[in-house]
């Protein structure tokens, strides 16, 4: 089969995913033009703030070029993890995705950007299961920057677009900052050439686990199929409940 029709098989299966996403976001502008006309017919204070649709060509290209990484990464069940290369956020050295600690059964990627915060369960999910798992969160290129696709009421702060590695430590800093994050969760930012990004298939989030330098538990793409309590159960079910 010639690289093109793997190209045309890929671009085939992706298109129902693809239009899925976009027949949300019409949803959702739709479900927010009513409120924000609602607001201004109130004459609330409320409805001074702008209205941004997420429905547009720039949105639609994150979406596309998203199911684009997820077709096309490299990383698969069983099969070794790339060791991508990341910036210690702390240190501004640089490391390696899955490079165990000693005395680790397994290491956790967790990779995600400023637009998910660092929910609860997650944190508990480390603090229970650091004994025998390796934590790392992989904070990726921006998803929605305030200057570019912007999503309405995703964070409390603005986080633009990562022009060096120097943005993207100070982003990743700044999450740090708004969201509590246990001690034994280490904290790396991806390179400005995206190669975790790349080889992981992440686009918005996703979680891998890493076994002795093989993938042994593949999340879904973020995120809609980032499901933490699905982790949790393979955790449970491979080191028993905590």
């Amino acid at each position: 089969m010639g690289l093109l029709s793997v190209d045309l098989l890929i671009t085939l299966q992706i298109l129902p995913g693809f239009f899925s996403n976009c027949l949300f976001l019409a949803l959702y502008d739709s479900v927010v033009l009513v409120k924000h006309v609602l607001l201004q017919l109130n004459r609330s204070k409320s409805s001074q703030s702008q209205w941004r649709r997420m429905l547009t060509p720039e949105g639609l290209r994150c979406v596309w070029n998203s199911f684009l990484l997820d077709a096309y990464k490299q990383v698969k069940m069983g099969q070794d993890a790339p060791n991508s290369n990341v910036i210690q956020v702390s240190s501004n050295k640089n490391s390696n995705c899955t490079n165990e600690k000693i005395g680790s059964h397994c290491r956790l990627l967790d990779f995600a950007s400023s637009e998910r915060p660092l929910i609860p369960a997650f944190s508990i999910l480390v603090e229970e299961f650091s004994n025998v798992a390796d934590f790392l969160l992989v904070y990726i290129d921006e998803a929605h920057p305030s200057d570019g696709w912007a999503a309405p009421g995703t964070t409390s702060y603005e986080v633009k677009r990562h022009r060096n590695q120097e943005d993207r430590c100070a982003a990743a800093t700044k999450l740090l900052q708004h969201f509590c994050l246990p001690s034994q969760c280490q904290v790396v930012a991806d390179c400005m050439d995206n190669n975790a990004n790349v080889a992981y298939g992440v686009s918005f989030e996703r979680v891998c686990i890493v076994q002795r330098q093989k993938i042994v538990y593949l999340g879904g793409k973020g995120p809609f199929f980032y499901n933490i309590q699905e982790i949790r159960r393979w955790l449970e079910l491979t080191f028993g409940k905590r």
